[in-house]
């Protein structure tokens, strides 16, 4: 877990790179060469040595690209009004959109969720009658009494270069890195 998330500055980027060709008749079709993932920026706040050393710790013992670590955004990462266990009520092939599940509350639209035991997060479009509807699509199936994670969603990350630099002025360090997500 990278240390003082939640004091720092997250950027998250959508990247789902479709390329969309026309076809001689003119109608477009769009492939995805890759997969969705989340891309993530960390700009911790200028801390004394002492609070800073975790972070560097941590972020060296991701060794470069190689080590990945879960990441929990400060916000999006929690449902305020959802309480308790969140399971799957019925089985759901990959490529779906929606997702039955149950629970105690409601989830927050905009807010991620994870299904336990997936590398994947998604987040919630819409939430209504049991039902999620969930962006990107399911890039595995879900099986029935599954659990969701809604609180303290874990992204697995991994550092996008192999660099990191820590900026020391007078007794403070300034301390960045860049990620993107594990699949």
């Amino acid at each position: 877990m990278l240390p003082h998330i939640d004091e720092a500055e997250v950027t998250i980027t959508n990247n789902d790179p479709t390329v969309v060709t026309r076809s001689r008749s003119g109608r477009k079709a769009g492939r995805n060469l890759e997969k969705q993932h989340w891309q993530i920026a960390v700009t911790w706040p200028d801390y004394l040595d002492d609070k800073a050393l975790p972070i560097e710790i941590a972020l060296d013992d991701m060794k470069g690209q190689s080590v990945s670590a879960d990441l929990i955004h400060p916000v999006r990462g929690y449902h305020k009004s959802a309480e308790g266990q969140w399971i799957v009520q019925s089985p759901v092939n990959a490529g779906s959109e929606s997702v039955q599940i149950t629970g105690t509350g409601t989830l927050t639209i905009g807010h991620y969720l994870r299904f336990d035991g997936h590398s994947k997060v998604y987040r919630v479009r819409s939430f209504e009658d049991g039902v999620v509807n969930i962006y990107p699509q399911l890039r595995s199936a879900v099986l029935v009494s599954e659990f969701v994670i809604t609180q303290a969603v874990p992204i697995s990350v991994t550092r996008t270069d192999d660099d990191v630099s820590y900026k020391y002025s007078g007794p403070l360090v300034s301390l960045s890195a860049n990620f993107e997500e594990m699949l």
